[in-house]
């Protein structure tokens, strides 16, 4: 874990009509840096499902914007609440934001999970089984709001920066990681080879991702008809397509760095070969119902 950092950054309205515009208001995009494929920052840009749909929907509405990074997951929280941001292209729900954001309908679940390193499995069945363990997870990170009172009340976590939170992991300073499902198949990817981790099964939780709107900000108006262009692209399956060609995307670049990291430490190919096929069966496991859920229909929540 010695060159983590390095390693992790080097990847890392109404419609318009002759009465209404929005030409005048250049409204802020933003969203957390570090959580692909649905969002995360590439060359000082912000990439991603998230960032896609903002742009297809916002664009077909003829609404002016800019997708800006903005900070950390909790900084760009802080700035929405603030009114420097006026959209976050993906957050799960709780109380604290719903006070000072509107969600648009959900448009992607994903479980939450929790990360060890490989030899320091433990068994995982219920929330309880955390008491008494170290974590940690991503600053500003939530789970949805029931696990979040667990945590605040019954476990020891700490939120800090992503790549802090693997290398302490990684040292033994922590027992474990908790993490979306789709980030913790990427980094276990990407961590093959230096310190090789287990996703423990069941998941700790399952939440759905919204498009959220600071309730100051005049683009809050919009909400019904991003609505409405966000549940045809759900219906479609863009989304599901947007997924893939994301996650795709990461693993040609984990597979580069792959190779290059085999040449030049003497990794045996065929133990990297016979890992990642079974990590792809792995991911068509765990992923493919989760898709076809989204594509086949929205959430009872949503209706």
């Amino acid at each position: 874990m010695k060159s983590l950092s390095l390693i992790i950054s080097c990847f890392f309205l109404l419609l318009f009509s002759p009465l209404a515009t929005f030409a005048a208001d250049t409204f802020v995009v933003s969203g957390n840096p570090k959580a692909p494929p649905v969002v995360w920052e590439e060359y000082d840009k912000l990439t991603g499902i998230g960032p896609d749909l903002a742009q297809s929907i916002l664009s077909e509405l003829n609404i002016s914007y800019e997708m800006q990074v903005m900070g950390n997951w909790q900084q760009v929280q802080d700035k929405c609440k603030s009114g420097e941001i006026d959209m976050i292209v993906s957050a799960y729900k709780n109380d604290e934001r719903a006070t000072y954001m509107n969600y648009s309908l959900p448009y992607l679940p994903q479980p939450t999970v929790i990360i060890v390193k490989k030899g320091r499995e433990f068994p995982f069945g219920r929330w309880e089984s955390l008491i008494g363990k170290k974590g940690v997870t991503n600053v500003g990170e939530s789970y949805g709001q029931e696990f979040d009172d667990f945590i605040k009340e019954k476990l020891d976590i700490k939120y800090i920066a992503f790549e802090r939170a693997i290398e302490l992991l990684s040292r033994g300073e922590a027992d474990y990681l908790v993490v979306d499902l789709f980030t913790a198949l990427i980094y276990a990817r990407l961590l093959q080879g230096e310190d090789a981790i287990t996703i423990l099964d069941p998941p700790v939780t399952t939440q759905t991702f919204h498009m959220t709107i600071g309730k100051n900000s005049a683009l809050a108006k919009q909400m019904p008809e991003i609505d409405k262009k966000l549940r045809v692209l759900v219906k479609d399956g863009t989304v599901e397509k947007l997924f893939y060609k994301h996650f795709e995307s990461w693993k040609q670049l984990i597979a580069k760095r792959s190779r290059f990291f085999n040449n030049n430490s003497g990794i045996r190919g065929n133990e990297q070969e016979s890992y990642l096929k079974k990590q792809d069966a792995y991911e068509r496991q765990r992923i493919g119902g989760l898709l076809m859920q989204s594509r086949e229909g929205l959430p009872d929540s949503a209706e």
